[in-house]
């Protein structure tokens, strides 16, 4: 089941990277070129009735899920934008309305699907998939200057450093993924949010006080002790380095 689950998220890294290439999802930076007078657009994904955004990588069964696009207006307020017209791709374990509504049946299939709308000429599209939760993760991904690292991939690892399960800091900074109890530590992923890499000019975190590198395969973060069904908070934010923090970053302090 673990097997299949990191093949999974293996799988929606790489439409992920599609997504990102072809400019229709969302990162780190702005999600798409200007249009119908926003000068951003983004589809994200929230808890239908609590206004939580979410990873729609990690929706959990029987959840309500609402896609929606949001934009950035003339006076640089993020909206919401009105939109209809949804459609699914794929066999996620839920089934999608035209108005965005995601309803996540009681069984995962294991498999992405791919949620698509269109406004003003350019389709956009982000991936989807439904887990039976174990433990659960919670934090904040953000960069330097204090804005939501969305995109980087947080990977949850078990004592012998492989990957157990996965998960993407949401559009608005938010970090909830499933994983199993035998996670003890965690390490990031800058590849989807940020292939060049031009944004995010190391490959480095913060985190509890201490810096970490993930060109060190031995350089992770500790994970809080995880309990099935119990969500975890991390102890602080997951702090990314943009390129334009304009000062290089400590050397890393907390590799084990």
């Amino acid at each position: 089941m673990k097997h299949n689950q990191v093949v999974a998220g293996i799988l929606f890294v790489l439409f992920m990277m599609v997504i990102v290439a072809c400019g229709g999802g969302s990162g780190p930076g702005p999600t798409s070129g200007g249009t119908a007078g926003f000068s951003s657009i983004r589809m994200e994904a929230v808890v239908e009735g609590a206004n939580t955004t979410v990873d729609p990588s990690n929706v959990f069964v029987n959840e309500l899920i609402r896609f929606r696009l949001t934009g950035v207006d003339s006076n640089s307020i993020r909206v919401v934008i009105p939109t209809s017209g949804y459609t699914l791709t794929g066999s996620p374990g839920g089934t999608l309305d035209s108005t965005g509504l995601f309803t996540a049946g009681s069984s995962p299939t294991g498999l992405t699907g791919f949620v698509h709308v269109t406004f003003d000429t350019i389709t956009y599209n982000l991936g989807v998939m439904v887990v039976t939760p174990a433990a659960i993760i919670k934090g904040i991904g953000r960069t330097t200057e204090g804005f939501p690292a969305t995109g980087v991939q947080i990977k949850a690892l078990n004592a012998a450093g492989a990957t157990v399960s996965t998960g993407f800091v949401a559009s608005d900074g938010t970090i909830r993924m499933s994983a199993p109890t035998t996670a003890v530590r965690f390490t990031t992923n800058f590849a989807i949010a940020d292939p060049g890499p031009n944004f995010y000019y190391v490959r480095q975190f913060a985190y509890a006080g201490f810096d970490f590198s993930t060109t060190i395969a031995s350089c992770t973060a500790p994970l809080p002790a995880l309990t099935n069904g119990i969500a975890s908070n991390l102890s602080t934010a997951v702090v990314f380095y943009r390129s334009s923090s304009g000062f290089p970053p400590p050397p890393p302090s907390g590799c084990q």
